[in-house]
């Protein structure tokens, strides 16, 4: 059996230094459109790994470090959202025996964190025969964010790289091969309102909305029947006060499948019951907010078996091919061949009772580093666009 190289020995020691680093980037608050904080701690962590040929940050604080290698190799732009969906500024992180528990640690602090461990070890030990890699912490991956983070860089970057990696903290059995397409909409309902004695017999805006949610119950695709579809009313607000007829009041809807053209016609037959619901007692908007496109690559393509061997030896089960929604989508959508691999196990992610597991992390963190190393070693030619 081959001697490790200097860069595998590394990467085998990096689990309690990222575990740390997890812990700091968690507890810098990073709502979506507000992870400027966050990005400057990443800009600054860069800096100090150094040997780059750039390290910016943009308008929108996507934060990107460039590092150039041979012009026949696989150009790989490597990503991990700072972003989390939690509005407020409380992140502690509580740790237990092989656990962390806090807001956002394995969506998305640890993909943060790893990413800075294993660009630390290629720039310290110089893996040979790599094409540029052009990594970045990104924002906007979360909700509202609409992938407006990754989206940038693949038009900034555009003609620079070849392949894309997203990279997340929880998932480490977890291949992604198709991108779940979403769309996400505010629908609002608008009344005139009035007193709720002096003008009672008006029509309620909320209860108008509660009626349109009701209508759609029968809409909602069943668990367990392909293509796989889900459709969820995630928040409602409204109203003035408890002495007011509601003359507004607003719901957010996301629809999601793996088949694009199924989220597409739900919506249609959503827009038709609610109306119908509602009638003429209030005035209906809908207004997109959200548009995550999907897409597929296939098991065999290399970028995916890049990530299939760099499991080799580190007592990793068989992973399973899935579909998910992450800063790959949209790299998908272009026709760039892309993948999200994680880093380790956990649970309860987008609730305050996040979790990961801290053990597997010494496998997920040269699980990551050797599935860049090994995609930016494949040649162009072999990675190619998708068609």
């Amino acid at each position: 059996m081959p001697q490790a190289t200097a860069f595998e020995q590394a990467l085998g020691t990096l689990a309690p230094s990222v575990i740390e680093e997890t812990i700091r980037v968690t507890e810098i608050p990073a709502p979506t459109f507000r992870e400027g904080t966050r990005a400057e701690y990443a800009r600054a962590r860069f800096e100090e790994i150094g040997g780059w040929e750039d390290v910016t940050v943009d308008s929108i604080s996507n934060v990107v470090a460039v590092r150039k290698g041979a012009p026949d190799r696989a150009r790989l732009l490597v990503v991990a959202h700072l972003d989390t969906v939690f509005p407020d500024e409380a992140t502690p992180v509580t740790r237990s025996r092989g656990r962390l528990t806090g807001r956002g640690v394995g969506d998305n602090s640890l993909g943060v964190a790893a990413l800075l461990g294993v660009a630390q070890a290629i720039q310290k030990h110089a893996p040979k025969g790599l094409g540029d890699l052009i990594l970045a912490t990104n924002v906007g991956e979360e909700g509202r964010g609409d992938l407006r983070g990754v989206k940038r860089l693949l038009k900034d970057y555009q003609g620079q790289f070849d392949a894309v990696i997203a990279v997340e903290g929880h998932a480490l059995n977890r291949i992604q091969l198709h991108g779940v397409a979403s769309l996400r909409h505010e629908i609002s309902v608008a009344t005139d309102g009035g007193h709720s004695w002096g003008a009672y017999g008006r029509p309620n805006a909320i209860a108008l909305l509660a009626r349109a949610i009701t209508a759609i119950e029968p809409l909602m695709p069943e668990v367990g029947v392909e293509p796989r579809t889900t459709m969820n009313v995630g928040v409602i607000h409204g109203g003035r006060s408890v002495n007011t007829i509601a003359p507004d009041a607003t719901l957010e809807l996301d629809i999601r499948s793996v088949d694009p053209q199924r989220v597409t016609s739900l919506l249609r037959s959503v827009r038709a019951a609610m109306r119908d619901a509602v009638g003429e007692e209030g005035e209906m908007a809908f207004r997109r907010i959200g548009n995550r496109p999907g897409g597929t690559i296939e098991e065999d393509h290399p970028l995916v078996q890049a990530a299939v061997q760099a499991r080799s030896g580190l007592d990793l089960p068989a992973p399973e091919f899935n579909a998910g929604s992450t800063d790959a989508n949209a790299a998908l959508d272009l026709g760039y061949p892309a993948t999200c691999v994680g880093v380790t196990t956990g649970g309860e992610p987008h609730t305050p009772r996040e979790w990961i597991s801290t053990g597997p992390i010494a496998q997920g963190v040269p699980y990551l580093g050797r599935t860049i190393v090994n995609a930016a070693r494949l040649s162009r030619s072999d990675v190619a666009r998708l068609g």
